[in-house]
């Protein structure tokens, strides 16, 4: 799926866009260079430069590039997107998207919906990135495609499909290692790859000592983190017109932290998969998948059993694409979604269902392409919600487009909110929202984006300090604006993004108008790079704003700036040496209070891989 073509997504994509007189309307890629494809934003594979929302894809060479080891690593500074951490490799990280609320984004691993049922949001910290092959983040409302958990965007993460085998060690501060290996084999008709990696790292003592703040005590060790972990990814195509593939991504390890009723966690994530794909027609595809997502964790404190948490989502979907005329495309579908706990934690309900059907038209007319969402889903809890999508795109000539979307989207609360003992309310309303975009891209050489969105949202939940419960804000706020630049320049290439939030609360009572807690109102990152004959130098520098810790607004987070210096050089054909200095300057910064980032520290790693 991550390496797809239009053939590949059957004739039914007429939206592929063959015709000559769409192909010279848009800004595309210089003739003779292949055109990046996306799947995330329509559920449809989909030329890049003709996907109306706002879109960035993250290749298996960024990552490399980038010499990130975890998904933070790799998502922080990323447009529309602010990472939140609590003390280096294994802890718990959370993203914003366009400033709403770490559970508003759905997170997907080859199509699998992930997520904890009980907290609601997903333990990005315990996805392995060397099993990454490709992200895909789409930012704004996508709850008219997808459901629940996407009121601010959706990320789907690609496992690795390579079929060269490749192998790689490394080392560094903290007592930090890893090694991956991973092979492939590509047939007329089945492939398959097999990967496994083992992290570990010693860490640092991450959380500063206060017994009514951050973790509520004094413990002055260094804390840890190991992982093993594996995929599997194969498939098989009996001709143009019937395939079928399947995934399994299973981590497992102990992460250890700094905490008066629990230190460390042992933990187990399994995401299994598999997609049918029939095509009748040329012009109509028929899709069915399933998938499980399981995230288990024993609690534990100083290695005596504290409790157990384990959820499973289940997903089910069938989709149908008919290319009824030319560049007119209809999508209908159907997702089954079912959340199940088990738990030492007595929670009054231990599982719940969504059902949802919903219709999508996308079409070019010329220069404009539309695309139109509908969706009814009916929540077990909650009942029926209806949300929907609009979006228009103009290209104004080779170089220059321009686009507006607008949508709506519903949250419903976890488990947690609604439910744990002593600190849930079964009263609370699930969130609901209206989101309005505008931008404008282009350039060849030179690219560039620019986008204004505002989102309106009603029944955010948010935790009260003067009941110690979850609660519900009657209105909230969000403006922002994302730009984007990237060119080549000979050797050298450069990117440049900037995230602006004015994120607010517009309740009634003491917060009114006060920021959104854990947002920077202001983001940017620059990345630059150099090639020279066999050795490749990046820097990369990711400033940020500060945030607030709570809603009250009363304790400030100071902004930060941090420098992280690349190199890698190729040995030859087959072997690479890499090499990554990250926050170089030493600075001292903190994304959630009390919760220390790493200093400055190195990792260096050997990667062989036959053929190069």
């Amino acid at each position: 799926m991550n390496r797809p073509s239009c053939r590949a997504a059957g004739a039914a994509f007429a939206l592929c866009l063959t015709s000559a007189a769409a192909h010279a309307a848009s800004p595309t890629a210089p003739v003779g260079e292949p055109r990046e494809v996306i799947v995330t934003a329509t559920r449809i594979q989909q030329p890049l430069d003709q996907t109306i929302a706002s879109t960035t894809v993250i290749t298996r060479e960024d990552i490399q590039r980038r010499q990130a080891r975890s998904v933070h690593d790799l998502l922080a500074g990323e447009i529309g997107i602010d990472m939140v951490n609590s003390g280096g490799y294994g802890k718990l990280s959370t993203l914003h998207v366009r400033g709403t609320e770490p559970d508003h984004v759905l997170v997907l691993v080859d199509g699998v919906r992930l997520g904890s049922a009980t907290a609601g949001t997903t333990r990005l910290e315990f996805i392995p990135i060397e099993q990454i092959e490709r992200i895909e983040i789409v930012r704004g409302p996508r709850s008219s495609l997808y459901g629940p958990n996407a009121l601010g965007g959706v990320i789907q993460i690609f496992t690795t499909r390579d079929r060269a085998p490749q192998f790689t060690v490394g080392a560094g501060s903290h007592d930090t290692y890893n090694a991956t290996a991973s092979i492939g084999h590509r047939g007329e008709q089945a492939w398959f790859n097999v990967g496994v990696n083992r992290f570990q790292t010693r860490g640092y003592d991450s959380c500063r000592a206060a017994q009514n703040a951050g973790c509520r005590t004094d413990e002055p060790d260094d804390d840890g983190f190991r992982s093993t972990s594996g995929t599997l990814r194969a498939g098989y195509a009996w001709d143009d017109r019937a395939d079928i593939e399947g995934s399994v991504l299973y981590a497992t390890g102990l992460t250890e932290y700094d905490g008066a009723f629990g230190n460390e966690t042992e933990f187990t994530q399994q995401i299994t998969s598999v997609r049918a794909r029939l095509r009748p027609r040329a012009d109509w595809t028929l899709t069915a998948a399933v998938g499980i997502a399981e995230d288990k964790a024993d609690d534990l404190l100083n290695g005596d059993f504290q409790s157990s948490f384990d959820t499973r989502k289940y997903d089910v979907s069938l989709q149908s694409d008919w290319a009824f005329a030319p560049q007119q495309l209809l999508t209908l579908g159907l997702d089954y979604i079912e959340d199940r706990v088990d738990s030492t934690t007595v929670y009054d309900e231990r599982s719940r269902d969504n059902t949802g059907i919903f219709a999508q038209y996308q079409g070019r007319f010329g220069a404009h392409g539309l695309q139109a969402v509908v969706r009814s889903d009916d929540n077990e809890q909650f009942g029926s919600y209806t949300t929907g999508t609009l979006g228009w795109k103009w290209n104004l000539g080779r170089s220059l487009a321009l686009h507006a979307a607008w949508g709506t989207a519903f949250m419903a609360p976890n488990f947690n909110d609604l439910y744990f003992p002593g600190f849930g309310n079964p009263d609370l309303e699930p969130e609901e929202s209206q989101s309005w975009e505008l931008g404008l891209a282009g350039g060849e050489a030179l690219r560039w984006s620019i986008a204004a969105f505002q989102i309106d949202s009603e029944n955010l939940i948010v935790f009260d300090a003067a009941t110690w419960l979850p609660a519900n804000l009657s209105e909230t706020r969000i403006r922002g604006i994302e730009a984007d630049l990237r060119t080549q320049l000979g050797p050298w290439s450069l990117g440049l993004g900037y995230t602006g939030l004015d994120p607010r609360n517009l309740a009634s009572g003491p917060d009114h108008d006060n920021i959104l807690p854990r947002r920077a109102r202001h983001a940017a990152r620059l990345d630059v790079g150099y090639t020279w004959e066999r050795a490749w130098l990046g820097a990369t520098v990711n400033a940020s704003g500060s945030r607030y810790e709570e809603l009250a607004n009363q304790t400030r987070l100071g902004g930060y700036v941090v420098l992280d210096l690349v190199a890698e050089v190729t040995l030859n054909r087959e072997w690479a040496l890499q090499a990554r200095l990250g926050n170089a300057l030493d600075r001292e910064y903190e994304t959630i209070d009390h919760y220390r980032q790493d200093g400055r520290n190195v990792f260096v790693s050997l990667r062989w891989r036959p053929g190069g």
